[in-house]
């Protein structure tokens, strides 16, 4: 019979399940711990996101707010909270959890990435400046390629800025 793997190691197999997209099966272990009462925070938010990627958006904002009511301090579940509301096009709401994740975390590239996108939706492009800019200066090797992106983005917005002002 084969021995029961403890739960850390159960955890690190759904994280990695997460990691390399096979969401269906890290929802399967999370479950599992859960069930088991290996429940922690970690647990509840990346039970959330691969919730997420299955396009499961009101469970993945249940298992969220799980993580939250065991620590309030974590600051990822609410960024995925925005990312949620982000996804739904709710972008008043996926503001107001960007910016509490950002009360938790203000040097988060991705939070900042992510809740200047959700300004450039709600064209406040001033604010969308602002956070570009917060990810530029936060974001390390691993997000190369998207701050190049984000370069050209910024370029795009002051260049229409300077174009708006010399019209007024």
């Amino acid at each position: 019979m084969e021995k029961e793997a403890p739960w850390e190691d159960k955890l690190e197999e759904a994280n990695l399940l997460l990691t390399y997209k096979e969401f269906e099966e890290a929802c399967k272990i999370y479950e599992y711990l859960i069930s088991n009462e290996f429940c922690s925070p970690e647990v509840f938010n990346n039970y959330g996101l691969a919730l997420f990627y299955l396009d499961r958006f009101d469970e993945a904002i249940e298992e969220f707010k799980k993580a939250i009511n065991l620590d309030n301090s974590f600051s990822l579940p609410y960024a995925n909270i925005g990312l949620v509301y982000l996804n739904k096009s709710d972008y008043d709401k996926a503001k107001e959890f960007f910016l509490k994740a950002l009360e938790l975390d203000p040097q988060n590239p991705e939070t900042h990435y992510n809740l200047a996108v959700t300004f450039y939706r709600k064209n406040e492009k001033t604010e969308a400046l602002k956070h570009y800019e917060f990810f530029l200066n936060y974001a390390g090797e691993g997000y190369k390629s998207l701050k190049e992106s984000v370069k050209k983005i910024l370029n795009q917005i002051k260049a229409n800025q300077n174009k708006t002002d010399n019209q007024v």
